[in-house]
């Protein structure tokens, strides 16, 4: 049993390093994208009257229902950053692909987090 717990968070380690290489092709992450882009633009809002969040695609895993977002700090995750985050509606990635701008709602799902909405601000 320890064993697979290893093996686990070995897998989950690897997952969520996985999509980094993507900046190597060329795209930026959003600390280093100048603010005059609209990325802090977030004109749309969340059901409770929150602005969405926003930030830039990684990677898409349309099989698994997860998506990889470089984002700022939100109050939820105050860290920002490059995370895997499970998706609520597998529909919400059509047409989505690394380097598109984003704009998403996210909500804590027991230890982890899901985007509850997401909408594609290119």
């Amino acid at each position: 049993m320890f064993t697979s717990r290893i093996t686990l968070a070995a897998v989950l380690a690897v997952a969520a390093v996985a999509p980094l290489p993507a900046y190597a092709a060329g795209l930026h992450s959003l600390h280093e994208v100048d603010q005059n882009q609209g990325l802090e633009d977030c004109t749309a809002e969340a059901p409770n009257g929150a602005p969405l969040a926003s930030g830039r695609i990684v990677a898409v895993d349309k099989d698994a229902s997860r998506v990889t977002i470089d984002f700022r700090p939100l109050p939820l995750l105050p860290e920002g950053g490059v995370r895997v985050f499970a998706v609520e509606d597998p529909a919400s990635l059509k047409g989505l692909g690394p380097g598109d701008r984003v704009r998403f709602e996210v909500e804590r799902d027991g230890r982890g987090f899901v985007v509850t909405r997401l909408e594609n601000s290119n």
